[in-house]
């Protein structure tokens, strides 16, 4: 499962069309999950991380490239905000996948993020701090 979050940041950010300085695929030190709930409440887990990249020049391509991509996969595309507000610049796509991951692009012409939360699980192996 921790794998298969990993994998979906590495997909986004190579679909993404800029850097992000702060990412490194082969670094899954210290990853630690957070409560949520499958059954009730804070009985399972999840791993979260959002990570910030460089500027793209359109973003709202960069939105359209995304989309066309995680619907290739086979994702629900969710929310695409095209305008974020006075005081936050760029826009935003959200998509879940079929087991329940939740990602979100965030490109604009100053500064970009992703986010991505992976499905919540039982996986006792989750509750561990990865190494």
């Amino acid at each position: 499962m921790f794998t298969d979050f990993m994998d979906a940041m590495e997909d986004t950010v190579q679909q993404s069309g800029t850097t992000w300085p702060g990412w490194d695929r082969n670094d899954t030190v210290d990853y630690v999950s957070e409560p949520c709930g499958v059954h009730a409440r804070a009985d399972g887990r999840l791993y979260q991380r959002q990570i910030k990249g460089g500027p793209v020049d359109d973003p709202s391509a960069a939105v359209g490239r995304m989309k066309a991509h995680w619907e290739s996969k086979g994702y629900t595309i969710g929310n695409i905000f095209d305008n974020m507000g006075a005081n936050t610049t760029g826009i935003e796509i959200t998509a879940s996948t079929p087991r329940g991951k939740v990602l979100i692009f965030t490109p604009s012409k100053h500064v970009s993020f992703i986010m991505v939360m992976g499905e919540c699980t039982l996986d006792p192996a989750a509750r561990k701090k990865t190494t």
